[in-house]
């Protein structure tokens, strides 16, 4: 595969990334339909995972079989079609471990500023990160919107940064195919 062939297409890489971007502002305007959309595909994994491990009982010889693995995998499925039956039950919960897991980020943030406050003079500038991710974790535990907003906010930069970088390397790829071009 030569060069030219790899970057020559340079104008797709340019389409992704103008539709990273575009999915951005989608995910800004729209954190409930985000949130439940993550709830949906979660629970459509849970269900899927308990059927493969269901599936995976039968599909193991007699000897190896694990009881407890197959009730558990059973316990995943009814879990999953639970998820979907009561999707506000399933967004509240992913709020919730987004909230905590943002919690203890903040409390880990704020523990590591007080432990370096003898080697770092900026040592309080991470203590009030700390104390800003702390407080926004326990708001996203406590009200199922703002976490929603605070989940679709941190998916919604990421997408937009990959599509800026989708789109740097577009003209990055335009760049070098004129330059092999021009030999």
């Amino acid at each position: 595969m030569s060069t030219s062939s790899v970057f020559s297409n340079w104008w797709v890489t340019l389409i992704q990334g103008i539709l990273m971007l575009a999915l951005s502002i989608l995910i800004f305007n729209n954190p409930g339909a985000l949130l439940l959309t993550l709830a949906l595909w979660l629970g459509c994994i849970v269900i899927a995972s308990g059927i493969y491990g269901v599936i995976a009982y039968f599909a193991t010889s007699k000897n190896n079989r694990s009881l407890i693995n197959l009730l558990g995998s059973i316990a995943m499925v009814i879990v999953g079609f639970m998820m979907l039956m009561k999707m506000i039950i399933s967004m509240m919960a992913i709020t919730i471990a987004f909230g905590s897991m943002v919690a203890v980020i903040g409390i880990g943030l704020i523990a590591g500023s007080w432990n370096a406050k003898k080697h770092f003079s900026m040592w309080w500038l991470t203590a009030l990160l700390g104390i800003a991710v702390l407080v926004t974790g326990i708001d996203s535990i406590i009200n199922v919107q703002s976490g929603a907003e605070s989940i679709s906010s941190l998916l919604g930069i990421s997408v937009m940064l990959s599509g800026f970088g989708l789109i740097s390397l577009a003209f990055l790829k335009r760049k070098i195919v004129k330059a092999v071009q021009a030999k």
